[in-house]
């Protein structure tokens, strides 16, 4: 195990933004992963772990204590009472491994196959695409606590809700997901990569091919956020080198040169323009990690029925 200091953390975010953590470390195994929580807790510092990075927006002033990239990749289908089942490390590209399944003739997880990130980020985040998610087929997922015991949950347990669960913002203490088991369905490659090709072809009419976290804002029940802040003549807009893409406004892109602070100022301008247009408040979907003050986070929440930001 090698933990390095002052690693920064722009390369392994899908958005190439923000600083450098205290103590980083690729976990390529899980015994790193047992070994790297153990010391941390041992040195008393806070943990977070990711994966592909592609809803994270770090601060520029970086993440104190531990971050561990999960890393581990293999991928494995079984047959579980006849229904075919795939189990995952939690570092496996979600992306790679559902276009991998769909030239087999499995499917399930077709919706997946444009879907930025790792297995383990979905599983952690509800990760879903083109009316399918993480939660429809996940039948179990195994984490490790730093004294390597392994505790398996359900999606009873994980409390699965749109784009998130208990695990997002560390509701169940410092574990680090390690392998996740996926429901599939039989199907033919034909037919599987068909449907892939399809829900490709319309993310790239409809998602900019540009750095971005992925969609920043969560949709408000009954309407779209990109359409909202579309319809409040924000595309296009800048801050810096962060733009709101024009091609989908709820996406905030970095063309180049953009920091952490232009993408939030960005997101703030967003939300505050909608929500004194159209009175809707625009929950993020990206989760801010690292040195944010208490006020920065504050301020992204809805504010108080009279209007005014919450103290």
């Amino acid at each position: 195990m090698r933990i390095e200091r002052g690693v920064s953390l722009t390369p392994f975010t899908s958005l190439r933004v923000g600083g450098p953590a205290d103590y980083f470390l690729i976990a390529r195994e899980a015994s790193e992963m047992v070994a790297a929580l153990s010391w941390a807790r041992g040195e008393g510092i806070e943990v977070r772990i990711i994966g592909g990075g592609s809803n994270l927006l770090v601060a520029d002033a970086g993440i104190p204590g531990l971050v561990i990239k999960a890393a581990t990749s293999t991928t494995e289908v079984h047959a579980c009472a006849g229904v075919p089942v795939l189990r995952a490390s939690a570092g496996a590209t979600l992306a790679t491994v559902a276009r991998r399944l769909a030239k087999q003739g499995l499917g399930g997880l077709e919706w997946a196959a444009t879907v930025p990130g790792t297995v383990g980020g979905a599983a952690v985040n509800n990760a879903g695409a083109f009316g399918g998610d993480t939660a429809a087929c996940l039948l179990r997922l195994r984490c490790v606590d730093a004294d390597g015991q392994v505790l398996e949950l359900g999606p009873a347990e994980l409390g699965y809700a749109y784009r998130t669960s208990v695990l997002k913002g560390r509701q169940l203490g410092d574990l680090g997901v390690i392998e996740v088991d996926l429901r599939l369905q039989p199907s033919t490659p034909e037919q599987a990569q068909r449907a892939v090709s399809t829900f490709h072809a319309q993310r790239l009419r409809a998602q900019p091919r540009i750095k971005s976290a992925g969609s920043v804002f969560a949709n408000p029940a009954g309407t779209y956020a990109g359409k909202l802040i579309d319809e409040a003549g924000l595309k296009g807009t800048r801050q810096g080198g962060a733009q709101i893409s024009e091609q989908h406004a709820n996406f905030i892109v970095n063309p180049g040169g953009a920091t952490a602070r232009d993408v939030y100022a960005l997101m703030r301008c967003a939300q505050q323009r909608v929500w004194d247009q159209a009175g809707v408040w625009l929950e993020p979907e990206i989760e801010l990690m690292g040195r944010w003050s208490a006020a920065e986070r504050q301020a992204l929440r809805r504010p108080d029925q009279d209007g005014s930001p919450r103290a």
